[in-house]
């Protein structure tokens, strides 16, 4: 009678322990790691990670036995929080094994843990495999393997138990970022594109992702508005990203959006003031808007910092030439030639003042007739043109087109013979023309 008394009472105490939290603690919600311990002396091997002890799954357990779980789960509990992980390992998993009710997840998780802590990843991930088996729909489980898998580059695999993870609890942004590389890794884009736009939902403030999705957009071949729009996603999440300011406004610029593109480099200017690639695009940015006052601005902050940037001086010279200042353009253009004499683009813009000059000398008579000075300017347009191209083989095609505009409007072997001695044009309208 004494003896069923102690027992009865032995019972009574570690169940008071189980119900206290002192014998399991919760499952653990974190991903497994794999630092900390060294195996020593009877370190557990893989091999007896998977022995499974054999027991009767009845739908109640015996008294017996039940006592016999709670004193291996007590014993397991106590080592692993006292971190002698060798002690643990036999009591965690014996108890895991009884555990016919599948009450103490947590077991698996120490067991789990005792192996990592004793540097045997391996053993620790078979012991999660057993778990997603006996728990099919516990994601930490899943997860779990999944990041052991990954360290193990079983690749495939990992994806498998991730994708489990999400399936489970799909709110964890950690299986998300795990899995997004992977799937790239495994060239599966169009899944890692929709498994980081997912977590991008999760948590939009999260700029990284959404630099990804963009790079992920682009190399999927989507329309370059939905990379800026991912990319103008990033740049809120991340305001201060000066790369993102210039990724987008140069994308921006070459899909023709020129307005836009100047508001965001100007936001990137405020940060950096002085970078003169930035200067440059917003300088182009306004003369393709037919700004052409504040591109010459731009302009004069780009050369202020490079003053030899010839192709700047060009585009100046042009931007004058665009707003009528025929002999600003003019000068502008000879210092170009004078910067680098082998820049094709320099004697380009140069034949363009001459031809403007020609049109506009035309377009103010009452009868717009070419006579043989308009011919003469052309002429000289057209030389320059032809110089142009023969000097720079990048700037050959352009200047052969606009020698085909002029070439109809150039003297003739009979205006020649009219005008024998004439050299160069007579108007008041061209006096003013280097020659």
């Amino acid at each position: 009678m004494l003896r069923k008394e102690m027992l009865a009472n032995t019972l009574l105490f570690l169940v008071g322990l189980v119900s206290a939290g002192m014998v399991v603690s919760s499952l653990m919600t974190g991903c497994a790691t794999t630092t900390g311990g060294s195996g020593g002396t009877g370190a557990v091997t893989v091999d007896e990670a998977t022995e499974t002890v054999q027991v009767t799954r009845d739908s109640v357990m015996s008294e017996e036995k039940k006592r016999e779980f709670l004193i291996a789960l007590s014993t397991g509990n106590e080592h692993h929080k006292n971190k002698n992980y060798i002690d643990a390992i036999k009591p965690l998993k014996k108890a895991a094994a009884m555990d016919i009710e599948r009450k103490y997840p947590s077991t698996y998780t120490k067991l789990a843990d005792s192996y990592v802590k004793l540097d045997k990843p391996d053993s620790a991930l078979i012991v999660y495999q057993q778990a997603v088996e006996i728990y099919p729909d516990n994601a930490f489980f899943y997860r779990s393997a999944g990041y052991y898998l990954a360290a193990l580059q079983r690749t495939p695999e990992a994806i498998d138990a991730y994708v489990n993870a999400i399936k489970y609890d799909g709110q964890t942004t950690s299986d998300y970022k795990n899995i997004g590389p992977l799937l790239m890794s495994e060239n599966r884009l169009e899944e890692a594109l929709e498994s980081y736009q997912k977590l991008a939902e999760l948590d939009p403030g999260d700029a990284q992702t959404q630099e990804i999705i963009a790079s992920l957009l682009s190399q999927l071949g989507y329309d370059a508005s939905d990379i800026i729009e991912q990319k103008k996603k990033a740049l809120e999440a991340n305001p201060e990203d000066t790369t993102l300011m210039f990724e987008i406004a140069e994308m921006l610029f070459k899909e023709q959006h020129y307005e836009e593109s100047i508001e965001y480099f100007d936001k990137f200017l405020a940060v950096s003031p002085d970078d003169a690639v930035a200067l440059e695009y917003k300088g182009n940015a306004l003369q393709n808007d037919e700004k052409y006052a504040a591109a010459i601005k731009s302009y004069e902050k780009v050369l202020a910092l490079q003053p030899t940037n010839v192709k700047v001086i060009c585009e100046m010279a042009t931007c004058y030439l665009e707003l009528g200042n025929l002999q600003r353009a003019m000068s502008i253009s000879q210092q170009a030639i004078n910067t680098n004499s082998n820049f094709g683009l320099g004697y380009i813009v140069r034949g363009d003042v001459y031809a403007k000059t020609a049109d506009e000398c035309i377009n103010k008579r009452d009868k717009r007739i070419v006579n043989f000075d308009d011919k003469l300017v052309y002429e000289k347009a057209h030389n320059y043109y032809q110089l142009g191209a023969s000097k720079d083989v990048q700037y050959a095609d352009l200047g052969r087109r606009k020698m085909n505009y002029v070439k109809p409007d150039m003297p003739t072997t009979e205006d020649r013979f009219m005008h024998p001695n004439q050299k160069q044009p007579e108007l008041e309208c061209y006096k003013w023309l280097p020659w």
